[in-house]
């Protein structure tokens, strides 16, 4: 007799997991005491699932129990749900409808059986799934057993994967997809699938099979989001080709958040040079009013430290990026020095710089600021007397440490002696002691002065 607990048990599952409605859990009913007149024919487990609602799973709301067989299970499923991952089979009867014959599939209790899976349908709409189960050992019929063992363990494992896989046949047929996939593509629930249908408009199948690489990998955007598409061709007589998709889309708004920002920082670059080039003008403009020749002399000195710090920020604002190409900085102050000195057009100026030191746009502002107040110091005090003279500025670098120096064959100095009242020293010697932690030897030659700095390159990678 079908008793009122178990149409009370249908009731309340059916209310509380399902959005069914009154007449439709009436049809389940109905197909429920059927299946008790047909116990005896079937002779084996036989279940009524229904479909979970927002959900790829489904839930068991009736058992019936074999007459003279043992059941396969120790306890009664109903109340439990059928996961995509253990039952493909029932996944797909209940979203694309018709029957399946001989599926694999694990119980709940994860015993390995097979089930024959039919669909119970009403005005057009799949309700749920009658499902007959056998223990796995027994003889297969019909030539599909290999194929849906394959699928059912392909199925259990690829659940467990975050990216989203779909599994083709030679004619481009879906034969399967996990749940993740399910969740980015509706129509891919459909009964007869085909790849381009899913992914044509991306990369068209013809354009696919062309490609001759093993794996395949393409950027595409699916429903405002945005998906790394990897084909892999498999070595497999049932399956042709596999598509995983990896969700890309925090990963290209953060691309597109750091473009912003980056963007944002070279336009501050940019001003901050437009606005140092503006006070350097001011200068020169206050130099050419100027009739005392010292005060001229101090301009021109504070313009030239001026449009030096401004050469990192010219850079900067050029490139991606908080680093620098360091000879880049040192020939733009080479280059800014010699118009400001062109008068004296019987000084040699020569640039010797190693390139690909990059560093840290605080360590190439105080380089520029630095080799700026040593050329100006030759250039202003070297070749008193002397109707011709060499200023070299060469860039090395050894292992990590970075090596600049400025010679020229001129007078020379005493550091001693002029310790005291040059402005442009202290800069110089506070400068490479206090921003680049570094160390500077002032070498007096028979013919000139060598002035050499040094620093660790990696100086703020920390920072």
């Amino acid at each position: 007799m079908f008793m009122n607990k178990q149409i009370d048990k249908i009731m309340e599952l059916c209310k509380k997991y399902t959005e069914m409605t009154d007449k439709e859990i009436e049809i389940i009913y109905q197909k429920a005491h059927a299946l008790d007149e047909l116990a005896t024919i079937f002779d084996c487990d036989i279940f009524i699932d229904v479909p979970l609602k927002n959900s790829t799973a489904s839930i068991v709301i009736y058992h019936v129990l074999p007459v003279s067989k043992e059941s396969l299970y120790e306890q009664s499923p109903v109340g439990q749900p059928a996961m995509k991952m253990n039952e493909p089979g029932v996944w797909k009867v209940s979203r694309a409808g018709g029957k399946l014959k001989g599926y694999k599939a694990f119980t709940q209790e994860n015993v390995f059986i097979r089930q024959n899976i039919y669909a119970i349908e009403y005005q057009d709409k799949i309700l749920g799934t009658y499902i007959m189960e056998t223990p796995f050992h027994e003889v297969q019929k019909d030539g599909t057993e290999e194929q849906n063992d394959y699928m059912v363990m392909t199925a259990r494992l690829n659940n467990y994967i975050d990216d989203a896989i779909y599994f083709f046949d030679s004619s481009s047929r879906l034969i399967f997809q996990n749940e993740k996939a399910d969740s980015i593509l509706k129509d891919s629930l459909q009964e007869e699938v085909y790849y381009n249908q899913l992914f044509g408009n991306q990369i068209p199948y013809s354009d696919l099979v062309l490609n001759d690489k093993k794996a395949f990998m393409k950027e595409i955007e699916l429903d405002d989001k945005f998906y790394m598409m990897k084909r892999i061709i498999l070595e497999d007589d049932k399956l042709e080709f596999a598509i995983i998709l990896r969700d890309i889309t925090q990963l290209k708004n953060k691309e597109a958040e750091i473009i912003s920002k980056t963007e944002a920082i070279r336009e501050t670059h940019h001003r901050i040079k437009n606005n140092l080039q503006t006070m350097a003008s001011l200068l020169r403009m206050e130099k050419r009013r100027s009739e005392n020749e010292e005060i001229k002399h101090i301009l021109s000195d504070n313009m030239n430290r001026v449009m030096s710090i401004a050469a990192t920020h010219d850079i900067l604002a050029r490139q991606l990026g908080d680093k620098v190409e360091l000879s880049e900085v040192i020939k733009f102050i080479v280059n800014n020095m010699h118009r400001s000195y062109m008068l004296l057009n019987n000084l040699e100026l020569s640039l010797d710089a190693e390139e690909s030191i990059i560093v840290r746009s605080e360590i190439a502002t105080s380089v520029s600021l630095i080799v700026n107040e040593l050329v100006q110091n030759s250039y202003n005090h070297a070749f008193i007397g002397k109707s011709n003279g060499k200023l070299k500025v060469s860039l090395k670098k050894q292992d990590d440490t970075v090596f600049i120096t400025v010679a020229d064959n001129g007078i020379g100095f005493s550091i001693d002696e002029i310790k005291k009242n040059s402005l442009g020293l202290v800069i110089v010697q506070n400068y490479v002691k206090d921003k680049l932690k570094g160390t500077i030897q002032f070498n007096r030659q028979k013919k000139g002065m060598e002035v050499t700095f040094q620093f660790k390159q990696t100086l703020y990678n920390d920072v």
